[in-house]
């Protein structure tokens, strides 16, 4: 370093900044803006200006000792303590707009408009910067929308201003140069490269970052919109009582306040509307609950409620975990529908702590391919991952209270998509107390032993399942070959049972909706040695739980002994040599 010239740091960089911002800027509010004030609105701002400085100055002095105290006082992060304070000013800004609007009824209605717009654009401006809203979408996008709103504030700001009084303009123009300092801040200076070249008697030590000088002047931007809004507040109140002049006081209290109930709505939801789960994945991150809404083949919501510590889930990076939700065949195991997203950990809270366990909510919407086969079980499979060395690797599941397909794959649920079933013209063969029906049963006169027994069922529903159903085909031996029988025969010779799902696999009674039809053709193996006659077919159904029949009626409402469905009658012959 040569004699005479001067070393310069970030650190001395953004010091030497924060005197010639904040210094103007307090002489010229001595001067212009807080003589035109109430009392009370002028403490009100000298008091959100102090904290400013306060929370700006110990950001910077403030030596962290870990990385986790390094965010909690970072001005370019959100949800810590600066993102907070600069919430709350945005959100007294807008409050105030909006109470100036409803307390100044003589002023022109244009004018209360315009100040109601303010509010809630201002509201929406303090959300947003809480909860990086603008994180989750395109930000080219964001700032084009940003844009045009405050393009159209400035434009209506102006024209009111042309009419208003000399007192009033100031305000006016104090909302101007906010604005004006946001837009550089978050348009010019946010894209600013770091500056690295030496400038002649001046050395930098490193490349000048302009991210914290971009936040001090957005801060700055910020506190003029609201002292815009304290003036137009102090006119409105002049003769009002010193009770609706302290109002303004408790507003950013209240607003601290609803954002962290805000955090806790997740945690609400999932104790009051979803499902309990107890899945604990590797990195520390479990899944707490889960909640699947779903009707018709329209798209199916998925909301997932999801736990880690704050440090954690911000260590592991925004946009480095993920997951994928898969729609699994439960009969075959083929995957019909996916749909992969990255995490959007808006509900984080650094302020309570390192360890602080907040909920992540995360909810997705999954379109319905219309190629989807309809009445077919399939089970909703959740898959966490995230990336590593540049690839995306599934995450372990340590331990489940779910079903698990793999080491990585969750069952959170299944559902079934409806098909279009017409309403029967014919009445049922039979009528089970649980809302079942057996229709059309197509039953063979001859089969041969050692083959297979085709079989058609018919099946309608006019209740939910509830639980899973077995039927059974129950063939009993009446004659000889050749011969005659009858039913009263049956009870004396042979039988021959054979029971599964009503539709087999595919479809589980669980699942059979209101309004569900369908039938299944069965493939019942006949034994080689099955005695060779005339038999007589039955078929019911019994509660796999405890093995009950349902009780059974047919078309009249008679019920059918032994809860027992007679069918017709099947001769068993051999098969050809």
């Amino acid at each position: 370093m040569n004699s005479g010239e001067l070393l310069l740091s970030n650190e001395s960089f953004i010091r030497i900044f924060l005197v010639i911002a904040y210094v103007p800027l307090c002489l010229i509010s001595a001067r212009l803006l807080f003589p035109g004030m109430s009392p009370s609105a002028r403490g009100l701002g000298i008091g959100m200006l102090a904290l400013q400085m306060l929370v700006v100055a110990l950001s910077e002095i403030i030596q962290p000792t870990s990385i986790f105290e390094e965010r909690l006082w970072a001005l370019d992060r959100e949800f810590n303590i600066p993102s907070t304070f600069s919430s709350a000013q945005l959100a007294l800004a807008g409050s105030l707009a909006l109470l100036t609007a409803s307390l100044a009824r003589a002023r022109p209605a244009m004018f209360r408009l315009y100040l109601a717009g303010l509010g809630v654009s201002f509201l929406y401006l303090a959300l947003d910067e809480f909860f990086a809203w603008k994180d989750l979408g395109s930000s080219r996008t964001w700032k084009i929308n940003v844009s045009i709103l405050g393009a159209a504030i400035v434009l209506a700001t102006i024209v009111l201003a042309l009419r208003a009084s000399r007192r009033a303009r100031i305000w006016h123009l104090c909302l101007l140069t906010g604005l004006a300092l946001v837009a550089i801040a978050a348009v010019v200076v946010d894209d600013l490269p770091p500056f690295c070249s030496n400038l002649g008697f001046i050395r930098l030590e490193d490349c000048l970052d302009y991210r914290i000088p971009e936040e001090i002047i957005e801060f700055l931007g910020i506190w003029l919109s609201l002292v815009a809004m304290l003036g137009h507040f102090s006119d409105a109140t002049r003769t009002s009582s010193a009770r609706v002049q302290r109002v303004p006081y408790a507003l950013p209290v209240i607003w601290i306040g609803l954002i962290f109930l805000i955090l806790l709505i997740p945690r609400f939801e999932m104790q009051l509307l979803a499902q309990s789960a107890a899945v604990k994945f590797d990195k520390r991150i479990q899944l707490k609950g889960y909640r699947i809404d779903s009707e018709g083949r329209g798209p199916f919501i998925l909301r997932l409620y999801a736990t880690a510590t704050a440090w954690d889930w911000n260590h592991i990076g925004r946009r480095e975990v993920g997951y994928s939700v898969h729609l699994v065949d439960q009969a075959s195991g083929e995957s019909f529908v996916s749909r992969n997203e990255l995490v959007r950990p808006q509900f984080e809270i650094l302020i309570f702590g390192g360890q602080y366990e907040p909920i992540y909510r995360e909810y997705v919407a999954i379109e319905i391919p219309p190629t989807t086969p309809a009445n077919r079980a399939l089970w909703v499979v959740l898959t966490l991952w995230r990336k590593n060395n540049g690839a995306y690797e599934q995450m372990k599941v340590l331990s489940s209270d779910l079903k698990l397909l793999s080491e990585t794959q969750v069952v959170l649920g299944e559902l079934v998509l409806p098909a279009d079933s017409p309403a029967s013209s014919t009445a049922p063969l039979a009528q089970f107390a649980n809302g079942f029906a057996l229709g059309a049963v197509d039953l063979p006169e001859r089969a041969q032993s050692g083959e297979n027994l085709v079989i058609s069922f018919a099946w309608r529903s006019s209740e939910n399942g509830l639980e899973d159903h077995a039927q059974y085909l129950h063939l009993g031996y009446v004659s000889p070959p050749g011969e005659g029988g009858s039913a009263e025969g049956v009870e004396s010779g042979a039988w021959f049972v054979y029971d599964q799902e009503p539709l087999g696999p595919r479809l589980p009674t669980r699942l059979w909706y209101s309004g569900f039809a369908d039938s299944e053709t069965w493939q019942v193996p006949l034994p080689a040695d099955l005695t060779l006659g005339r038999y007589q077919a039955f078929t019911g159904l019994y509660r796999m739980r405890d093995h009950e029949r349902v009780s059974v009626t047919d078309a009249e409402g008679r019920p059918f002994v032994d809860a027992r469905v007679p069918l017709g009658y099947v001769t068993i012959r051999s098969a050809p040599p």
